[in-house]
């Protein structure tokens, strides 16, 4: 059997400092109880994080699981107890949640003229929970953070498991959200392009 090479010795050290790039940085989570649900889902996204490569997918490391809430991206990325028995709907919340991390840190100045143009594309969207997010322009917004969410979660865990979760998203929450998502990916995509939407 023949032995390593000289040569092939730096290109072991460089793959291996590109796997330690491509990990999922380490995530800074705080429980606000204490709860064994609390624990249990701090758990469950420890291990998602070390099973999948979620770095392209985490934009702010500061998480707060609180039971109960609703889960929220500000003022800091909070998430509740819920889809403990579901690993793909669980990465879904925290890729969306992500997802508003990329347009409060990179499109902040851009959200009207976002807005205006994703109302004109998709006009009469109702906005009341749990069709929308309870907020006119938020709702729109939402077609978005949805969207990369989605194209998120097909890039972890693939096109088919995505489209289940997004399925199984339809019908819990921003229900009339996430039809137009389902319905108009192409379209939403070209209006994210043009603002250079992306993780």
């Amino acid at each position: 059997m023949q032995s390593l090479s000289s040569r092939s010795i730096p290109f072991i050290v460089v793959l291996a400092s590109l796997t330690a790039l491509a990990a999922t940085p380490t995530l800074k989570i705080k429980l606000k109880n204490n709860s064994p649900l609390e624990e249990k889902k701090k758990e469950q996204l420890e291990r998602l994080a070390a099973q999948y490569d979620l770095k392209k997918y985490t934009i702010t490391r500061d998480i707060l699981i609180e039971q109960g809430v609703r889960p929220h991206s500000s003022p800091v990325l909070t998430l509740n107890g819920r889809f403990l028995d579901n690993d793909d709907l669980a990465l879904a919340v925290y890729i969306h949640e992500q997802g508003h991390w990329v347009l409060m840190e990179r499109h902040r100045g851009e959200m009207r003229d976002l807005f205006a143009d994703l109302a004109k594309a998709f006009p009469g969207i109702p906005s009341d929970f749990p069709r929308g997010s309870g907020e006119t322009m938020d709702t729109y917004i939402h077609l978005v953070v949805c969207t990369l969410e989605w194209d998120g979660l097909a890039d972890v865990v693939g096109a088919e498991r995505a489209k289940t979760a997004m399925d199984f998203m339809k019908q819990d929450h921003y229900t009339a959200v996430y039809q137009v998502v389902l319905e108009n990916h192409d379209k939403l995509e070209a209006i994210m392009k043009r603002y250079g939407i992306k993780f």
